[in-house]
C-alpha cells in the first residue's frame, strides 16, 4: 500500500522532503492524534492556521497486521481457552474448560486419554462438548422408549498435554459449536434443556405407576376374598364329606348287627 501525500501549496518545491507522513509503528497502534502528538515534526492545521493539512496514515504491511491481529493480551482472552496455555495438573485444565463451558453454555465430557509408554501415566487428555460425535445405532430388536437425540456431531473441544516439566499445555483448542448454546446455565439446567420433554415424562409416568398401584391394590383385595370364599367352601365341603362319611359308617354298622 502506497502512502498519499496531500499538501497544499506552500510555495515548497518538493514538499516531501519537508514533511513525511508519520508510520505508526506496532508500538503506538491506536488514534492518529496520537500518533501525531508523537510526531512533533509534523505540522497539522493548528500549526499553520487557514492552512488544511491531509494526511493520509499507511497502515501496516500485511504480515504486521496478522500479527497484531492474532496477538491477543492475556487479558482479553483469560476466560477462553488458547493454544499454549499452561496449567499445574490435568485436574486444573479440567476445571478451567467446565468453567468456561458453563459461562458460555454447554456441557463438557471427558474423552480420549494417552498413556505414557514408560509408566502408563496421563499424558494427553481431550475435553469435548457432550454433543461430540454420533450416537450408535441401537441393535435391539425391541426398544422400549426411544431416547431424545443429543449428540448432533459438535466439533468444540480442548487438547491438553503434559510437557517435560510437568505442566500441561493447549496444544489444541476448539471453539465453534455446531448447536445453540445456553450462556450461563449451569450443568443441570442445561440437560433440561436437551431433554424439554423429559420432565413432563417423568410426571405422566409417575401418574401412570400411582395408577398401577392402586389397580393392583384393587386386584389384591379381590384375590383376598376370594381366598377367603374358596376356604369357607373347602371348610363346608370338608364338613359335608365327613357327616356323609358318619352316615355311611353308620349305615354298614346297622347292616352288619342285622345281620347277626
Amino acid at each position: 500500500m502506497k502512502t498519499t501525500n496531500s499538501f497544499p501549496n506552500w510555495g515548497i518545491s518538493d514538499p516531501g522532503s519537508h514533511i513525511t507522513a508519520p508510520r505508526i509503528s506496532s508500538m503506538n497502534k491506536g488514534s492518529p492524534q496520537r500518533a501525531f502528538q508523537e510526531q512533533p515534526d509534523v505540522k497539522t492545521n493548528n500549526d499553520l492556521p487557514g492552512r488544511d493539512v491531509i494526511v493520509s496514515i499507511e497502515e501496516e504491511n500485511e504480515e504486521e497486521g496478522e500479527e497484531a491481529d492474532t496477538t491477543v493480551s492475556n487479558s482479553s482472552v483469560a476466560d477462553e481457552p488458547y493454544v499454549g496455555q499452561e496449567f499445574e495438573s490435568e485436574a486444573a485444565a479440567h476445571a478451567f474448560y467446565n468453567a468456561y463451558a458453563t459461562r458460555v453454555g454447554f456441557i463438557i465430557r471427558v474423552s480420549k486419554l494417552s498413556r505414557s509408554r514408560k509408566d502408563g501415566s496421563a499424558i494427553g487428555r481431550a475435553l469435548v462438548c457432550n454433543k461430540e460425535g454420533f450416537r450408535m445405532a441401537d441393535r435391539r430388536e425391541k426398544v422400549v422408549r426411544q431416547r431424545a437425540e443429543t449428540r448432533v456431531g459438535c466439533r468444540a473441544m480442548i487438547l491438553v498435554r503434559k510437557d517435560i516439566s510437568g505442566k500441561w499445555l493447549v496444544t489444541k483448542f476448539v471453539k465453534e459449536h455446531t448447536h445453540s448454546l445456553a450462556p450461563g446455565k449451569g450443568r443441570r439446567e442445561s440437560i433440561y434443556d436437551q431433554f424439554p420433554n423429559e420432565h413432563d415424562k417423568i410426571r405422566e409416568l409417575s401418574q401412570q405407576l400411582a395408577a398401577e398401584k392402586k389397580r393392583s391394590a384393587t386386584y389384591k383385595r379381590h384375590l383376598e376374598m376370594l381366598f377367603e370364599h374358596i376356604e369357607e367352601h373347602n371348610q363346608s365341603l370338608s364338613k359335608r364329606i365327613q357327616d356323609i362319611v358318619a352316615n355311611v359308617r353308620e349305615v354298614e354298622s346297622r347292616d352288619q348287627q342285622n345281620h347277626r
